[in-house]
């Protein structure tokens, strides 16, 4: 149940003496890995790891940071570090970071819950990194925007809270990577044109990115940073599908997207607009006077 780990406490009140528990270490029944905590043989995998940082955190000892978002399925990795919220003053370990905090928790290993997790790693990381968190929360369905905004309000200090908000905002809008969000934002919103609908279809059974209806205009935006394979020959079909019916699909990553590349994209965008009936203006936004494109 706690992935090979046992703690000398549980031990004692299990039964064992002091004196047979030596005896075990001594015959390598038991094995120590940090003071007070044993394993059958061998170091703990990381699971057992995660374990021994609740033993040594006291009974509402709860995971989190970024080991419950490997715990939740949020994160592919196993962090070296193991956060651990007890309300105990625990002395740092190599390996565990204790912090003296009481949180809820859920599940076994005890870990912080869903939504209050994706908001804890949203403390770390710039702008595309926090929109990235949350979109993909809330893409994968196990979480909504309202959950998400719930889990800020309760919080008395957050680091950039009305970021949360703002980004949030716009997840609840359609925008389901950093990259769609950066369109909209830095694109779209900074210059004025007119506001797409966002996830949805022109015609088919394929979601786009951006679709301005009155223009027959598609935007879709890709992060990866090769696009080929299967992957690319159904875009190509799509596209034309899209092209047979009057609509011109464009396609945007994130290096059109970023710098001073985001106002030629939002010239261009707007240019095309305008062509298929748009009245404007396109708006200038700080970084236009360095491109001289609008």
């Amino acid at each position: 149940m706690q992935a090979g780990v046992l703690g000398r406490r549980q031990l004692i009140e299990g039964g064992l003496s002091a004196r047979v528990i030596d005896r075990m270490l001594a015959s390598e029944l038991l094995v120590a890995f940090t003071p007070g905590l044993y394993t059958r043989g061998g170091p703990p995998c990381w699971l057992g790891r995660a374990w021994a940082g609740l033993l040594i955190g006291g009974p509402m000892a709860v995971i989190g940071m970024e080991a419950a978002g490997h715990l939740h399925g949020l994160l592919g990795y196993e962090p070296q570090e193991i956060t651990v919220y007890s309300p105990l003053g625990i002395a740092p370990r190599p390996g565990w970071v204790f912090i003296r905090s009481i949180r809820t928790g859920t599940g076994e290993p005890v870990r912080t819950g869903l939504d209050a997790t994706v908001i804890d790693l949203c403390a770390t990381g710039d702008e595309d990194e926090i929109a990235a968190r949350l979109a993909d929360a809330v893409s994968s369905r196990r979480t909504t925007p309202e959950r998400l905004r719930a889990e800020v309000r309760t919080r008395r200090r957050l680091p950039d809270r009305a970021l949360l908000r703002d980004v949030l905002g716009d997840v609840s809008t359609g925008a389901h990577s950093a990259l769609e969000r950066r369109y909209q934002i830095h694109v779209e919103r900074a210059h004025g044109l007119p506001t797409a609908m966002r996830q949805t279809s022109a015609g088919s059974s394929h979601r786009s990115d951006g679709w301005y209806q009155a223009y027959r205009v598609l935007v879709e935006l890709d992060s990866r940073l090769h696009h080929s394979g299967g992957a690319a020959f159904a875009d190509m079909l799509r596209d034309n599908d899209h092209a047979a019916a009057g609509i011109t699909t464009l396609r945007f990553g994130w290096a059109q997207v970023t710098g001073t590349a985001q106002c030629e994209t939002a010239a261009f965008v707007g240019q095309l607009l305008m062509s298929r009936g748009w009245q404007g203006p396109i708006r200038p936004c700080s970084r236009c006077r360095l491109v001289h494109v609008v």
